[in-house]
């Protein structure tokens, strides 16, 4: 048996959370047999929301809430590598992190969640990530295969999106460490040139031999509850009323469109 964190940026989406976190939790714990741990990671978020969380963090399902103010000591690049470069976690031997506006659904209300991303870390001492979004065909760098399946069903890509990853710490902290990843200044958000987390994060996994698994097959469905500015942007609009339709139509869908 083995100790999960799952860990959740939050930011200031607190009418979406109350539906994306219970989905969540749900969707990627229950049934289990393994043991997990919930923190909700408030980045950038006002003291008000954070005080608004805290008589509600059992109603939520949330173990733990950490708040960091970002006013100093930031990471440069996307708000988002504050979340990753600073409560990225070593204490469990995996952690999955997702954001709280993705839509994850299981469609099979047996399969073990936590269980089968561990399986495939154990099996596979390669592997260093475990990623699955559903919605790639929007993102502005594609998902590509680079390699033959590592499982039948599980194949080996390019990159991962911080909708959901997993990580084997053991494996991904010490190289991830070396390229940089808890230097502040190690990112870069220009026009025509992006350097995020997600970026290397993906240079990790795909490196040295390590690889990063895409479960095709799980019955696991798991998109951005967000719309593009506009098609292959990196980009979502940020807006939670259209988050909030998006959830709507995932959740009407069962996680198929939005």
């Amino acid at each position: 048996m083995a100790f999960f964190t799952l860990a959740c940026a939050f930011h200031d989406t607190e009418r979406l959370i109350d539906k994306t976190l219970p989905l969540a939790i749900r969707s990627l714990t229950h049934p289990t047999r393994h043991d997990f741990e919930v923190v909700l990671v408030a980045e950038r978020s006002s003291d008000e929301a954070v005080a608004r969380l805290l008589p509600r963090l059992a109603e939520l399902g949330v173990d733990e809430l950490r708040f960091r103010r970002t006013h100093r000591h930031a990471f440069s690049g996307a708000p988002s590598n504050n979340f990753h470069g600073n409560h990225f976690t070593t204490t469990s031997p995996y952690l999955i992190t997702f954001t709280d506006d993705t839509f994850i659904y299981k469609t099979d209300e047996s399969f073990d969640v936590l269980d089968a991303t561990a399986r495939i870390f154990e099996q596979n001492p390669e592997v260093v990530l475990v990623s699955k979004v559903d919605d790639h065909e929007e993102w502005d760098w594609p998902l590509t295969d680079v390699g033959p399946e590592i499982e039948p069903g599980i194949r080996s890509v390019n990159r991962v999106v911080d909708q959901l990853i997993a990580y084997d710490t053991a494996r991904f902290a010490p190289v991830a460490r070396r390229l940089g990843a808890f230097d502040r200044d190690t990112y870069v958000s220009h026009e025509g040139f992006e350097y995020q987390w997600e970026n290397l994060a993906s240079h990790v996994g795909t490196s040295g031999e390590r690889k990063i698994a895409y479960p095709e097959r799980w019955p696991l469905r798991v998109r951005h509850s967000d719309l593009r500015n506009q098609p292959g942007s990196m980009h979502g609009t940020q807006d939670e009323d259209v988050k909030l339709k998006c959830f709507e139509r995932l959740w009407e869908s069962h996680g198929l469109t939005k």
